[in-house]
């Protein structure tokens, strides 16, 4: 069943507002909308994961040493667990253009926040359409999905699995960007979305009724927030109770003059003008947005932040054929090489490479503890296959 995001009133008022307020010249201040910024000197990046070895999001190339701070939901973590398809929020240095054709852009973190999305049981999976159900809401899977361990396939029905990616407000579906399976009951079960049908006790995420009566949640809950919720792992009459309701609300992370650059869904849509992904808001009124703009859709935003508002420089739709296209890149070290499988390991992820596999220099003798750059692509079986191996100096 289809319910519509319809955006309470008066959130969009403030949103409106805050770009309203964002288009004001700033006083000694150093955004400049014909570029991504003038006189500032950090970056917020919100994506996937995509490589490794450091952390690689939208096409950055963020380094970090021991005093980064790494967070999951709020709660203090390690560099070590980020791993592969993992959705990130980054706060760091200002960012380097790269120097050499095909290198990244770097800057360095400060600190990375992370979170699941989902987390449940499996059912219906659906191998035509690439999809199966969580708690009767629908997660999409492409063939970028890095699943850990395994792959999709039916042996994911009633096994458990944690979610990352990016909820489609229009319609309530998820699109994985990683699955980790378990095979035990989770303690708690997890969705996110945005709350319709609010009443005192209960709301809609999707089709999942939420009863938030007894719940720790914020006192401002109201139709059209994107929220993420903990939920008891039984019903009761029919509706999910949640124990915890939080708000996917980054507004302290946005510092005006830094150069951002955001990757996910669109969640709330006034206007190809005025709207927000992944609850972050933005001003697209300085450049030309792409036809296409609406509730739901992925894209890429690049621009600088203003009072909470990522004043757009960059807009660029992402399809689902944009995401399958991407390749996954490895910076480190080899170890357990195996050249009888033609396998190797690189920052703990198991790498095959063939005849098609292109080395440079061309001569290039694999060896345990040789530094490389590798370049790979998911294939359908879960193997990572190395496209390039560089050797990095």
């Amino acid at each position: 069943m289809h319910h519509p995001n319809t955006p309470h009133l008066s959130r969009r008022k403030a949103m409106l507002a805050l770009i309203g307020t964002a288009l004001l010249p700033a006083c000694g201040g150093g955004t400049d909308v014909a570029g991504v910024s003038s006189g500032g000197t950090g970056s917020f990046t919100s994506g996937t994961i995509t490589g490794l070895g450091s952390v690689i999001v939208s096409g950055i190339r963020y380094e970090y040493d021991d005093t980064v701070s790494v967070t999951i939901d709020g709660t203090p973590s390690t560099a070590a667990a980020l791993q592969l398809g993992m959705v990130v929020r980054i706060q760091g240095s200002a960012i380097t253009a790269p120097v050499t054709t095909g290198a990244l852009a770097t800057a360095t973190a400060t600190s990375i926040a992370y979170g699941s999305e989902w987390k449940g049981p499996v059912a219906d999976v659906d191998m035509g359409n690439a999809t199966f159900t969580l708690l009767g809401q629908t997660v999409r899977v492409l063939t970028t999905t890095v699943f850990s361990p395994g792959k999709f396939d039916g042996t994911l029905n009633g096994r458990y699995v944690e979610v990352y990616g990016y909820v489609n407000a229009n319609d309530g579906s998820l699109q994985a960007s990683r699955i980790e399976v378990e095979s035990d009951v989770p303690d708690r079960y997890r969705l996110s979305g945005v709350v319709s049908g609010l009443t005192p006790t209960s709301f809609l995420l999707g089709s999942a009724l939420i009863n938030h009566a007894s719940a720790d949640k914020p006192a401002n809950l109201q139709d059209g927030q994107l929220v993420r919720v903990k939920l008891r792992t039984t019903q009761e009459n029919g509706a999910w109770v949640a124990t915890e309701v939080q708000l996917d609300n980054y507004s302290n992370e946005l510092d005006d003059d830094d150069e951002a650059e955001i990757e996910g869904a669109i969640t709330t849509f006034g206007s190809s003008a005025a709207f927000s992904v992944n609850g972050i808001p933005v001003d697209a009124s300085h450049t030309t947005p792409p036809t296409g703009l609406a509730l739901g859709v992925r894209v890429e935003v690049k621009g600088a932040i203003s009072n909470g508002v990522v004043i757009a420089t960059d807009i660029e739709i992402k399809t689902d054929d944009d995401i399958e296209s991407q390749e996954f890149e490895f910076h480190g070290a080899v170890s357990a090489l195996d050249t009888g499988t033609q396998t190797f390991v690189v920052r703990g992820y198991s790498i095959h490479y063939n005849g098609s596999t292109q080395f440079e220099p061309s001569n290039t003798t694999l060896a345990d503890g040789l530094l490389v750059e590798v370049k790979a692509e998911l294939q359908p079986n879960g193997d990572l296959l190395a496209t390039k191996v560089e050797v990095d100096d």
